[in-house]
């Protein structure tokens, strides 16, 4: 045998161009990356099988189980129901302009989905939830779809309060109240509160799940036809997140996606979060998740890791 041989023989196998991206990328995160770029023919990911929150990225599934009741006959998209100023969560919720100052109004089902998945709105996601019947119906509905390692555990006005050390009142439905519970946990208490929110295992995903998740969607494996072309037009219309996933990807494709953030403490941002799927100039598709772990970075330079998660997908011309 050659020295040639024998050396190309004791190599270890070369990382792909883009997984070698991946950890190009995380090496500048200052944080943990879980990353994946998925598509008909390829599958590539950064720590596939290992937990990160959900945040605001939970509002997609509950989207996902909602119209999943639609396909199953027990709501129409157009159905009304009566959204009170008690149905109000809190940080992100344009609902609230609709709202005014009136006591109640109608909104559809397609008005919660729309406000839940493109604007991020947290009282219509969690008003979803609450018409369900609670967050089993939306693991139900994962689990009946093959998809494991994932789970929505919590209202986002559960999950955020306990987050900040206080647990969710209805009077927290008025924001200057909410604001004085905050303002009243001492600066140990919402430490110890981050760092158990930090370790919990409620409310997250696998890299892996998530890409499956969104695999099965836009290859109309998760939903009807019409609720997949539905909620795809919906994720294209995605107005958070301009910096993230979108920044990379070039002219010419069409990105959907959901986003998610937790607050941060003591410059720690526990979950940056961009995922979606992106079609292209002749019907071609990719899944992209990008969610970042633990990231020391400050708010722009979290959002251009993401950015580069996008770009990491386009640099070969065969993904």
């Amino acid at each position: 045998m050659s020295l040639i041989a024998l050396v190309v023989l004791l190599s270890p196998p070369q990382t792909s161009g883009i997984q070698a991206r991946f950890a190009e990328i995380e090496a500048a995160s200052k944080g943990k990356l879980g990353a994946a770029i998925v598509t008909a023919e390829s599958a590539h990911y950064s720590r596939k099988g290992e937990r990160f929150s959900l945040q605001s990225v939970m509002k997609l599934i509950v989207s996902m189980a909602a119209l999943d009741r639609v396909d199953q006959g027990k709501w129409k998209l157009d159905q009304k129901f009566v959204f009170r100023r008690s149905d109000l969560s809190l940080s992100r919720q344009p609902i609230v302009e609709r709202l005014g100052e009136r006591d109640s109004i109608l909104v559809s089902v397609a008005d919660c989905i729309e406000l839940t998945v493109t604007q991020s709105c947290s009282a219509s996601g969690d008003f979803l939830i609450r018409k369900m019947g609670g967050v089993q119906v939306v693991n139900a509905f994962l689990r009946r779809r093959g998809i494991t390692g994932m789970s929505v555990d919590r209202q986002e006005r559960d999950l955020q309060t306990q987050i900040g050390g206080i647990a969710w009142r209805p009077e927290y439905v008025d924001e200057a109240k909410i604001d004085a519970a905050f303002r009243r946990v001492s600066e140990e208490a919402k430490d110890v509160a981050y760092r158990r929110y930090q370790a919990d295992p409620r409310d997250t995903t696998t890299t892996g799940a998530m890409a499956l998740l969104l695999q099965k969607l836009v290859t109309g494996k998760l939903l009807s036809q019409g609720s997949t072309r539905y909620l795809m037009g919906v994720m294209e219309r995605t107005e958070t997140g301009p910096d993230r996933l979108r920044a990379g990807v070039p002219s010419g494709w069409t990105l959907g996606n959901k986003t998610g953030t937790s607050g941060s403490r003591k410059g720690v941002a526990c979950a940056t979060n961009d995922v979606g799927f992106v079609r292209g100039p002749k019907g071609e598709w990719l899944v992209i998740v990008a969610m970042l772990r633990n990231s020391t970075l400050d708010d722009d330079g979290r959002a251009a890791i993401l950015r580069r998660v996008a770009e990491a997908a386009f640099v070969d011309h065969k993904l």
